[in-house]
């Protein structure tokens, strides 16, 4: 796949993560496509939780519910194979940084996290 490119996804189960996802501009280094196209059911890459690194602590995460035609819209997050703890743990306030490779595309703002 190459860079700035996502396959459509379709992850089945629960999105525990809520929140507001932020994609950065081209022009301040992220996505050269910009905002992934709306009819990708998902979209998922390598992410981290600071003060973890792409060298430290990345691992398969997925976003969905976005609004493609916008830079900011609220989202829902989840883990694909990793649980919520150690160097993954995310709360309420945590931000995901999501990557293309090494490139930082996106951060996620966590504003709720539903627990059942």
């Amino acid at each position: 796949m190459a860079m700035g490119q996502s396959d459509p996804v379709d992850v089945p189960g629960p999105y525990p993560f809520r929140g507001e996802l932020l994609w950065l501009t081209p022009e301040q280094g992220g996505r050269r496509t910009g905002v992934p196209p709306g009819e990708l059911p998902a979209y998922a890459q390598v992410a981290h939780v600071p003060p973890q690194t792409v060298d430290s602590g990345t691992a398969s995460f997925v976003v969905r519910g976005f609004d493609p035609s916008s830079w900011r819209s609220s989202a829902e997050g989840r883990w694909l194979v990793v649980n919520n703890d150690g160097p993954h743990r995310v709360q309420e306030g945590s931000v995901v940084v999501i990557t293309e490779g090494r490139t930082t595309v996106a951060y996620f703002t966590v504003k709720t996290i539903d627990r059942d």
